[in-house]
């Protein structure tokens, strides 16, 4: 609070982590609230403030899919391990470190900071910030949303439900929440949502167990094509032969590129070879991608990466895949029947992390009760 201020402060989400001789603690911003640069980074060794790149990289890697691209979190972590595991020699005023076993270390923090975001990070909302609350149901019964309503009487069948964040301050309108003691909230899940309907051929309007959502169609689908591309590459990602191959011709540059990344392509399902000076064959491109061109698929393979920080091997198949999927989704603009709305309210409902979009885009937004209550001079707060 004496750095950042009160309102900052109790935003802070707090890490605590222990794996056999590594411990990390601290604090991490939650998703929205951000900073344009990593001035606000700070990382501590055995109490010691250190300056070490693969220290944030492994935070940033920990926000993935989190973030907007050019945005950074606050965060204040303490590293706590044996001093034979760290080397603090490496620089005259002691400022870097080099660890026995980086990969662990990176591991360790990237870990740490994704199960403190699952842990309390809620759907991004407007008016009233919320948080999950889940409240298991009595004698077999399935719990009632906190509005009041039992869950037959809403039509879903099953869930969490939300209250209002305490916060222990006035409210503007009379009311004031009265503070209590912080649950955390559930890992990432949204409620079951009913498909009221489409606005603008770009946002889906649905009604969830407190209040309005609004699903932006193309982030949502984003996420659902991208956890599904992710969820195969463990075994083999079924691909589709073209009639016809399809010939791409890249700058030079670009073409130097591509061959480097061609096997990672394969691993993605994707059959490319080179055919002549900087021209390239499609001849197979992933199933799920059906439909979509293929030159347009592999021109996103080229496309300059994002900035970040140094991404390592494993990253690099994830950062095509969302690219691919960012082309491949439904686009603001394309009409939905109410069966696909509802197919692809029910996939969002699915994926594992259902509130961004693999770019950190949100994929919606949250207008409770409580606060259109308050805008058509209902009842005010509850």
């Amino acid at each position: 609070a004496a750095l950042y201020g009160v309102d900052t402060a109790r935003q802070m989400l707090e890490v605590i982590s222990a794996d056999n001789d590594l411990e990390i603690t601290g604090f991490i911003s939650p998703p929205s609230l951000t900073r344009s640069n990593r001035r606000e980074i700070t990382f501590f060794v055995n109490g010691r403030p250190v300056q070490d790149p693969a220290l944030s990289a492994a935070l940033m890697k920990g926000y993935h899919t989190y973030l907007m691209v050019g945005r950074y979190p606050l965060a204040l972590l303490f590293l706590v391990m044996p001093p034979g595991l760290v080397d603090v020699n490496v620089h005259p005023t002691k400022a870097e470190v080099r660890f026995k076993d980086s990969s662990r270390i990176f591991l360790g923090v990237q870990n740490a900071v994704r199960r403190a975001l699952l842990a309390h990070t809620p759907v991004p909302e407007l008016g009233t910030q919320l948080r999950w609350k889940p409240e298991p149901g009595a004698g077999g019964v399935e719990p009632a949303w906190e509005t009041g309503r039992s869950s037959s009487s809403t039509g879903f069948g099953r869930g969490d439900f939300f209250t209002p964040l305490d916060t222990g301050q006035d409210q503007g309108d009379g009311t004031h929440v009265r503070p209590d003691a912080q649950t955390q909230l559930s890992g990432g899940r949204i409620p079951l949502l009913r498909v009221v309907g489409q606005v603008a051929s770009a946002y889906l309007v649905a009604e969830g167990p407190d209040g309005l959502y609004l699903v932006d169609q193309h982030a949502a689908h984003e996420r659902v094509l991208f956890e599904r591309f992710m969820a195969k590459l463990a075994d083999r990602i079924p691909a589709q032969n073209l009639l016809e191959p399809v010939a791409v011709e890249l700058p030079a540059h670009s073409a130097r590129m591509l061959e480097e990344q061609l096997p990672v392509l394969e691993r993605l399902a994707f059959a490319v070879e080179p055919f002549g000076p900087n021209t390239f064959l499609v001849r197979a491109v992933p199933a799920m991608l059906v439909g979509m061109d293929p030159a347009a698929a592999l021109r996103v393979v080229v496309e300059d990466f994002e900035e970040d920080e140094s991404p390592l091997e494993s990253e690099i198949e994830a950062r095509l895949v969302a690219r691919v999927c960012k082309r491949a989704a439904i686009k603001a603009g394309q009409n939905l029947s109410a069966e696909e709305q509802r197919a692809l309210l029910q996939d969002l409902e699915n994926c594992q992390s259902p509130r961004t979009c693999p770019h950190g885009r949100p994929t919606m937004i949250h207008l409770s009760v409580d606060l259109l209550e308050r805008q058509f001079g209902r009842r005010g707060a509850r």
